[in-house]
């Protein structure tokens, strides 16, 4: 009995270990100042989030404003948009066909999660318009609110999945910067237009991250080059 659940459990714990590797020869491609950026990121959200409610803490960053920015996150906040998956699946089918399955199962995951969040866990999760009151937040013109399911923000998990694959895929690329900056630019977007609390585009972040390795993992292994 002894020798068929050493048996049974080996073939598990191989691939447990290979699945494990093929992660971290990912994450080694990553450059450190990407790292430090996202590191940054990550701990200024964890003070701010410790320090403030997510109500204070969006009517506080809420006050800081100007036409400039209005139009810039307008704007950069379709960096989040789903159907940017679909424009690398097209654009990656010439250059890479795996990249562009790639990219094809990190939309399709991404929805998956966005969805099981939003409407199964935290379904009826009031955004800020609905939470403090659209009355008390700065607007845009011509930008539609929502105004719930708003944990977790789905636009900052579509950016972080899609420029955190982009970061694999170039390798030790100083591209890697601009994704980076893109990504956290698509986030603090959705809380500039008070679509999202930070708390949103925070745990987006992280999700979207563990989107991106598991969707490189599962048609790179280690050691396989990708371009």
């Amino acid at each position: 009995m002894d020798n068929t659940i050493k048996t049974t459990g080996k073939p598990l714990q191989i691939g447990q270990n290979k699945t494990f590797r093929t992660i971290i020869s990912h994450i080694m491609v990553i450059r450190k100042e990407v790292f430090i950026a996202y590191i940054s990121f990550s701990v200024l959200s964890i003070i701010l989030l410790s320090v403030y409610t997510k109500g204070d803490l969006h009517l506080t960053l809420n006050q800081y404003n100007s036409s400039f920015f209005d139009c810039f996150f307008k704007y950069t906040t379709h960096l989040g948009d789903g159907v940017m998956f679909g424009v690398l699946v097209v654009i990656f089918f010439f250059i890479n066909k795996r990249m562009s399955l790639v990219f094809g199962i990190g939309g399709v995951l991404t929805l998956l999660v966005t969805h099981f969040f939003k409407k199964v866990i935290f379904r009826g999760i009031p955004r800020p318009a609905e939470f403090l009151g659209i009355e008390n937040l700065h607007i845009i013109d011509g930008v539609k609110m929502a105004f719930w399911n708003s944990f977790p923000s789905g636009h900052t998990m579509t950016a972080f999945t899609i420029f955190a694959i982009l970061s694999i895929y170039f390798r030790k690329c100083i591209s890697q910067y601009l994704w980076i900056l893109l990504a956290i630019i698509a986030g603090i977007s959705r809380v500039y237009l008070s679509q999202h609390f930070w708390a949103d585009i925070f745990v987006g972040s992280v999700l979207g991250i563990i989107i991106a390795f598991v969707s490189m993992s599962l048609f790179f292994p280690e050691r396989k080059k990708i371009h």
